[in-house]
């Protein structure tokens, strides 16, 4: 079990009604170097952790796979996975967010499986920042930076201001930026999410860092910020565990034990 005595402090407070102990468990995944496998593993180890904990460990394996099967559809639930069942809006354990100023430690950011793209799922850990553009810029749009915890093999980025976790040295001279040492596996890093001017997510990159064109990938093919200079679409979806609605009901965070 991860220590919390380990825990790495989030990077922002988040609103009474976000998950905030997801980001916390991620966090200490983070600073206590649990591996896991990458992507979506992450956010179903996490759950884990944090959510469904027995003494017997083999009862706990038993129902942390009953447990993720009951919620997400499978015991080892893939980001399309994910996605499908967060941009589900009957389910009652999952709400979408859908302007980045509504962004808070504890939701989830799920890109979609596309026909050239494996998908990929990240725990955000504070609220989104709104930067200065910087390239790759598409006309139409914001940037902000928003800060994750994941399990990667491909840094986000090589930046001072919005660094990956993951590089052992970050070195600035003048205007240029030298990462070295990067480690696969778990971290937190910075992504940036592109809005229109109300904040409704468009596109997104990798990292908060200078990029081609073709680093940006719109949200759809007639989002704003889209077109044939650019990366193909990747659908993403942030969503949260529903909260309660008072002190009575505590919502599904942490999601309790379909049992219970």
């Amino acid at each position: 079990m991860v220590s919390a005595a380990a825990s790495l402090v989030a990077l922002g407070p988040a609103p009474a009604d976000a998950c905030s102990l997801l980001s916390d468990g991620a966090l200490d995944f983070v600073a206590g170097n649990h591996q896991t496998g990458s992507g979506a593993v992450f956010l179903t180890e996490v759950q884990k952790e944090v959510f469904w904990v027995n003494e017997d460990e083999e009862l706990d394996a038993m129902l942390d796979a009953s447990n993720t099967a009951f919620y997400w559809g499978s015991t080892s639930p893939s980001s399309e996975k994910y996605y499908d069942k967060f941009s589900d809006t009957s389910l009652a354990h999952v709400t979408q967010v859908s302007n980045v100023n509504d962004i808070a430690a504890g939701d989830v950011l799920v890109i979609d499986k596309t026909m050239t793209y494996g998908g990929h799922t990240v725990i955000i850990t504070g609220p989104a920042e709104l930067i200065s553009p910087i390239n790759p810029t598409r006309l139409g749009t914001l940037q902000w930076a928003v800060p994750i915890a994941d399990s990667t093999s491909s840094a986000h980025g090589c930046s001072a201001a919005f660094p990956d976790s993951r590089w052992s040295s970050i070195s600035t001279s003048g205007s240029t930026t030298t990462c070295t040492g990067f480690t696969s596996g778990v971290g937190t890093g910075f992504m940036r999410i592109y809005t229109d001017s109300s904040g409704v997510p468009v596109g997104h990159t990798w990292s908060v860092a200078v990029a081609s064109k073709t680093n940006y990938f719109p949200i759809s093919s007639t989002a704003t910020g889209s077109g044939t200079d650019v990366g193909a679409p990747r659908p993403f979806v942030i969503g949260r565990l529903t909260p309660g609605v008072d002190e009575n009901d505590p919502g599904y965070c942490p999601l309790p034990a379909p049992a219970e």
